[in-house]
């Protein structure tokens, strides 16, 4: 009988030791908020020197892509009747930094603006890497850089959720920064110097002091620099003035370049098109002119689409052109707001509806984009082009903000909480 109490008791007391260390065990270990769950993996794209390596989904994606740049080539240009130009690519890529951190409606509709409703977000992110890593690499001669940057508000406790902030790095090869947005001037002249920096000073200027607030959570920026001489270049000699028809009927002189040489060249009943290419070929303008002198550049517009774009360069042939062309330098500045909600971009601006769950650490903070612009420059002459473009978008959040700058006349007080009682009042009526 005795034997048997032992036995048990000796049982009893190693269950007990177990429980008891299972216990000591989850004390230990408190439960993991999902934040701490996440694994975050930085991707890593290859690099493929002399050309652009696309797989079967990412060629898809890059005719798709042309569909994207001439539907905001529509929108941005209708109401235009001066000179413009901007840089889809630029506004792709902040669509594509967007698409990643965005969820649910906010995250579709960025998709379809891109074009891309049948891909993941992961497909976009290697699709915009691939170019990101290789585009720069494609041609030695011709010089080109494709930039991104993040700054986060430390005044609010905004910080990039883990995989997102690694996705940028990885895919968009992004640099990260938090900054005090109470602090304006400071991150205004940051972000400024940024673009003077990575647009080799051909967009010096991005932000207005007034265009960033306390509220605001995030800035995100792209720029994309382009530079590259002309495979045959146009003799200044041959540069003269000659007429140029407005499209208002008004007939002004230009500096009009000419040069007699073989080009890739086709055309059809709606237009003429040719091919300048840079050093070694892989980088080059296409012009393209109506072949009615009545129809509008908005009306030819409405007839090209990524398939007609595909047919019109496929054909494009060897012919020897007489080709003149004016030398031109354009500057615009463009609100992409209206433009990307015509195309359907509509969430993603709005306090009550914006999804971006998947871009800050604290996904209780609701994010929406306050504001949306491009600044694009473009220099063509007779040695060949320069070009560069930044895209910015600031995200605000969403909870109720209110602002109070003493920066005109006012009033103080001091009192006592309990009893109301003013000790002093004054105002303040003269800096």
């Amino acid at each position: 009988m005795k034997k048997n109490y032992w036995k048990l008791a000796g049982i009893a007391f190693c269950t007990m030791l177990v429980i008891s260390c299972s216990s000591d065990k989850d004390d230990n270990n408190q439960p993991k908020t999902e934040q701490e769950k996440e694994e975050v993996v930085e991707p890593v794209i290859k690099q493929t020197p002399g050309e652009i390596r696309l797989t079967e989904k990412q060629a898809q994606m890059a005719d798709d892509n042309i569909q994207f740049a001439l539907n905001l080539m529509r929108q941005t240009s209708k109401d235009e009747t001066g000179n413009m130009v901007i840089s889809p690519l630029s506004a792709a890529y902040m669509l594509g930094m967007l698409n990643d951190g965005a969820d649910g409606t906010t995250r579709q509709e960025l998709m379809r603006a891109l074009c891309f409703e049948e891909y993941d977000a992961k497909a976009i992110d290697e699709f915009f890497g691939n170019l990101m890593t290789n585009a720069p690499l494609a041609d030695e001669q011709v010089e080109l850089s494709i930039s991104n940057a993040l700054v986060s508000n430390s005044a609010i406790g905004a910080e990039f959720r883990g995989q997102f902030a690694a996705n940028m790095k990885g895919y968009y090869q992004a640099g990260i920064e938090s900054m005090d947005f109470s602090k304006a001037d400071e991150v205004v002249s940051h972000v400024n110097d940024w673009c003077d920096r990575t647009t080799k000073g051909m967009i010096p200027q991005m932000l207005k002091r007034d265009e960033i607030k306390p509220s605001d959570a995030s800035i995100l920026l792209n720029s994309v620099y382009f530079k590259a001489q002309w495979l045959r270049g146009f003799e200044e000699q041959y540069t003269t003035l000659q007429d140029f028809t407005t499209a208002g009927g008004e007939k002004v002189k230009v500096p009009m370049m000419t040069q007699i040489c073989p080009f890739d060249y086709t055309e059809d009943e709606t237009l003429q098109a040719v091919r300048l290419p840079y050093r070694d070929g892989k980088y080059g303008m296409i012009l393209l002119l109506p072949t009615d002198e009545r129809m509008s550049l908005n009306e030819l517009l409405g007839t090209l689409s990524a398939e007609r774009w595909k047919q019109l360069t496929a054909g494009m042939r060897p012919e020897n052109v007489i080709l003149q062309v004016p030398r031109f330098k354009i500057s615009a500045e463009q609100d992409l707001t209206l433009p990307l909600k015509a195309m359907g971009v509509k969430a993603a601006f709005s306090s009550s509806e914006a999804d971006f769950s998947g871009m800050l650490k604290d996904a209780s903070i609701p994010l929406f984009i306050s504001m949306m612009k491009q600044k694009t420059l473009i220099e063509v002459d007779e040695k060949g082009t320069m070009a560069s473009s930044v895209t910015v978008s600031t995200f605000t959040t969403g909870r109720p903000q209110t602002e109070f700058t003493a920066n005109r006349p006012f009033i103080f007080a001091i009192t006592e909480a309990d009893s109301n009682v003013i000790f002093f009042i004054g105002k303040v009526s003269a800096g």
